[in-house]
């Protein structure tokens, strides 16, 4: 899960996060046809910053810490991680079977060397490779695994993220309490781990590079407690320094003893800032070496910081308004939710908050996701076309339809949009008033299902349209906040899962993708696009497709 990111990201970068298969290659054909999606400033700034990162690998220098703007987390444990503070957290902190390469996002061996899968697709084998170690010093084995992924799916654990083991035999049944053991998981040999399917499923090991799959240490689990979620004990190539200090901070180590390319800095501060704003003022000030750079600023941060201000690669991002459908009003009107979709001015979000670092969404799946394209079905701004589905809605001019409120989070950026969606549905009678809640209140009621209508940012958790049709609309998936249901959808995606072909499997998911869209579940309108700004000292500095930034590679300049 990656719900609520940070208004501004970067997601689709070049280079370096490749453990010991790093890779110095430059620009691929795909990235500058990707990058041309955005405009000829864009493809400047990326070649640049390819010809940087070519020169910085060759230069480059060990020692130094790093300041890294970072929203307050809501885990680091990989049990818990669902959002994408935490994930990057987690992701320096632990490494799981597979890895993705931050250019093409190909799958990547990690601490897996090699797997494949048996003719149906329904079981998998993983070698692990030796002498991966946990930063206690023993060796990760085979049968971490399993116990790692035996804690995520008890019901007891009470993991957010534990739905994506769904696919493994044995799972409804561990999280029922019915059984402690995912029958499905099992370690044959110290060095290699078998999974057994409920069905075929070709693009499992894409889904492995989650942080939900990582190992833990039972011995460490058993004996920190509680303390675990505060200092876990990993096995990647960050190590955790002291506990985290919340709404302060967490400090980061190298972990010398890692099997992987040794990091270049000594360490890494995340500083703890709650809005994007104060983060960026503490960044000019040289208080951070990295920051989101806040909505309204862009230009003139590329004015001031040139090809240190990262501006508008695509990213497996989407932002979108739901609507709870549990709630009787959305829920027994399907005209109403697409009027309303009709309603949204994308295109004006788009230019005037975002300065055209996003892209207009009227879909779901963003076109960034490899072979995809444009989604099967969008919606269009039309007033004329809104205001004739609110009749037939049975609400007139917004006659007899009740205040709509909708809740964001604060200090997300999530505020400029939120004023001219309420704008565009006064254009059509609809009275809508905004309410912000601090991240953590906004967390505590969506879980609650109390709000009607909230704003939401969605980064894939893995490089699938998958991880937003499944993830988002699948009935039982834990990321389904909405209370979306549809039998033929939930016989689509399970489809798409099992096809074994891409060109099947992208047809189907397309198919899927058409079938929510005509519900309207969701008013999607904008998908992310980079708008970020690091320090000058700061070298090698990558952010990926998937919302993350490969700590293992940046290096401190002295000079």
């Amino acid at each position: 899960m990656a719900y609520f990111t940070s208004n501004i990201m970067l997601r689709f970068i070049i280079g370096g996060h490749i453990k010991e298969y790093r890779s110095n290659r430059a620009v691929s054909l795909n990235s500058l046809l990707r990058a041309s999606l955005f405009s000829l400033v864009a493809i400047l700034l990326l070649v640049s910053l390819s010809a940087c990162a070519e020169k910085d690998a060759s230069n480059a220098k060990q020692g130094g810490a790093f300041n890294y703007f970072l929203g307050e987390p809501v885990a680091i444990d990989p049990a818990f991680a669902v959002e994408n503070e935490g994930m990057q957290v987690t992701k320096e902190l632990f490494d799981g079977l597979v890895d993705y390469d931050p250019e093409t996002l190909a799958l990547e061996p990690a601490v897996a060397r090699k797997w494949e899968s048996n003719s149906k697709g329904d079981e998998w084998t993983f070698w692990l490779r030796r002498g991966v170690k946990f930063h206690n010093g023993r060796e990760v084995k085979a049968a971490d695994f399993v116990y790692a992924w035996d804690r995520v799916a008890a019901k007891k654990t009470g993991s957010e993220a534990a739905y994506h083991l769904a696919p493994i035999k044995g799972f409804d049944k561990v999280q029922k309490g019915k059984s402690s053991h995912l029958v499905g998981v099992s370690a044959p040999s110290k060095y290699v781990l078998k999974v057994k399917l409920n069905y075929p499923f070709a693009d499992f090991p894409t889904i492995l590079g989650h942080p939900v799959f990582s190992p833990v240490p039972k011995e460490a689990v058993k004996a920190r407690g509680r303390e675990f979620a505060e200092r876990p004990v990993g096995n990647g190539p960050f190590a955790i320094d002291g506990a985290w200090e919340h709404r302060k901070g967490i400090k980061i180590k190298r972990f010398k003893k890692y099997y992987g390319a040794k990091n270049y800095v000594d360490a890494v501060n995340f500083k703890i800032i709650d809005n994007d704003q104060t983060g960026f003022l503490e960044f000019q000030g040289g208080g951070l070496d990295y920051s989101p750079i806040p909505s309204g600023q862009i230009k003139a941060t590329v004015k001031q910081f040139g090809s240190n201000a990262i501006v508008g690669e695509p990213q497996l991002g989407l932002q979108f308004y739901a609507f709870n459908l549990r709630k009787p009003l959305f829920r027994k009107n399907v005209k109403l939710r697409r009027a309303i979709n009709n309603a949204v001015d994308r295109k004006t979000i788009v230019d005037n908050v975002y300065e055209n670092a996003y892209l207009v969404a009227g879909g779901i799946v963003p076109p960034a996701v490899e072979g995809y394209g444009k989604p099967a079905r969008e919606y269009a701004h039309s007033t004329s076309r809104a205001k004739r589905l609110l009749k037939e809605a049975g609400f007139p001019g917004g006659r007899g339809l009740p205040t709509i409120k909708l809740i964001y989070p604060t200090g997300r950026g999530y505020e400029g949009p939120a004023q001219i969606f309420q704008q565009n549905l006064k254009d059509i009678g609809i009275k809508v008033d905004l309410e912000g809640l601090e991240f953590g209140a906004f967390l505590k009621a969506l879980r609650a299902g109390k709000m009607s209508m909230f704003a939401a940012g969605w980064q894939a958790d893995y490089p699938s349209p998958d991880a937003f049709l499944y993830q988002l609309f699948y009935s039982k998936s834990g990321d389904n906040l909405i209370g979306f249901s549809d039998k033929e959808v939930d016989r689509l995606l399970i489809k798409a899962r099992q096809a074994v072909g891409a060109v099947q499997r992208r047809r189907l998911y397309q198919k899927a993708e058409n079938q929510i869209l005509k519900q309207a579940p969701i008013v999607p309108y904008a998908y992310y696009g980079t708008s970020v700004v690091y320090a000058k000292r700061v070298k090698g500095f990558r952010r990926t497709a998937l919302d993350n930034t490969p700590l293992d590679r940046v290096w401190i300049s002295k000079d």
